[in-house]
């Protein structure tokens, strides 16, 4: 079993090849993007399938609000965090339950959110209208409200980009952040609400006031450590394919790294076709690296239960209602 894999999936469908080598792979979790998404009954019946592949991964999908929004087509325009949270608390749970509630409709168990990035008005991802706050106080505060809303569905929450991204002064989709002295403070964001119910995705950012100052978090086990000393749930590096990466081996060697740094699991979204070649690779070496062989055993353990909660019964008339709510208490346009 690949527990340590959470991998996107081709289309709206599974074809029976790729059925097969989901059954064969047995990864720990898959994730959703736009173009697995067509219709209500469509998705709802992707997931169910999924949900139901060997292994039983959970199934997620990124869901913030804003410019990150994969169910776009289904429910709408949803509110950015920024413009939720400048409409005050009442909106930032409105957009909490819209989340909830159409993950729980569809049977998608995990929402890749909230963002706990700080808002810097030097850092890349400010400009995104991707944060709850410009410091740790206030992203914590308007995340919880957040945090309380979706759960209420059932659904699991990750709270990303851990140390913080806030201070990044480019996208790590494309290159390698450098994050300031302030990381120490966004961390405690992640600190403040982890629980083990909850998970936590590990950013490609350098950050030397973490005490690493040549690998990027993610394969860090200066930067990763002290978060799996804390009560949390499953630790995810993000994306292995992102071009803040470029300099760090190939997919497999990412995916190696990252676990014997402290990840549980590693994010392989895009790059399809890589899926079996980093499995195997990991199941070829943990055979011969103890401590590879002891991080895989490692995440078994730590996804006994994660993302697979039961979920709210929600009629899709309700979900629609609360996407319009979260709209009509910011001013978003459908």
């Amino acid at each position: 079993m690949s527990a340590f894999l959470v991998c996107g999936v081709a289309g709206p469908v599974l074809d029976e090849e790729e059925r097969r080598l989901l059954s064969r792979l047995r990864p720990g979790g898959i994730v959703l993007f736009a173009r697995n998404v067509s219709s209500v009954e469509q998705l709802r019946s992707l997931v169910g399938e999924l949900r139901g592949l060997a292994g039983e991964p959970y199934v997620a999908i990124d869901l913030e609000g804003g410019a990150v929004n994969r169910l776009k087509p289904l429910i709408g325009e949803l509110p950015s965090a920024a413009r939720a949270v400048a409409a005050g608390r009442e909106a930032v749970s409105a957009l909490g339950r819209a989340a909830g509630a159409a993950c729980a409709h569809l049977g998608i168990g995990v929402d890749f959110a909230p963002v706990l990035d700080s808002a810097c008005s030097e850092g890349w991802l400010a400009g995104e209208q991707r944060c709850f706050g410009a410091d740790h106080v206030e992203v914590c505060a308007n995340a919880a409200c957040f945090l309380d809303a979706l759960e209420a569905f059932g659904v699991s929450a990750c709270l990303k980009h851990y140390p913080g991204l806030g201070s990044g002064g480019v996208d790590s989709h494309q290159d390698l952040p450098i994050l300031d002295d302030r990381v120490r403070e966004d961390a405690e964001a992640f600190h403040a609400l982890a629980t083990p119910d909850r998970a936590v995705m590990v950013a490609h950012a350098i950050a030397p006031a973490l005490g690493e100052g040549l690998a990027p978090a993610s394969l860090s086990a200066a930067v990763v450590g002290p978060l799996r000393g804390r009560p949390c749930g499953p630790i995810l590096a993000d994306d292995l394919g992102m071009g803040a990466l470029a300099a760090y081996g190939s997919l497999s060697e990412r995916a190696a790294a990252a676990l014997l740094a402290g990840c549980d699991q590693v994010l392989l979204c895009n790059a399809l076709e890589a899926r079996e070649e980093v499995v195997r690779y990991i199941e070829e070496w943990a055979e011969r690296d103890l401590r590879l062989a002891a991080a895989t055993r490692r995440t078994d353990a730590r996804l006994a239960s994660f993302g697979r909660r039961e979920l709210a019964p929600v009629a899709w008339e309700w979900v629609l209602d609360l996407a319009e709510e979260a709209r009509r208490l910011t001013g978003t346009e459908a």
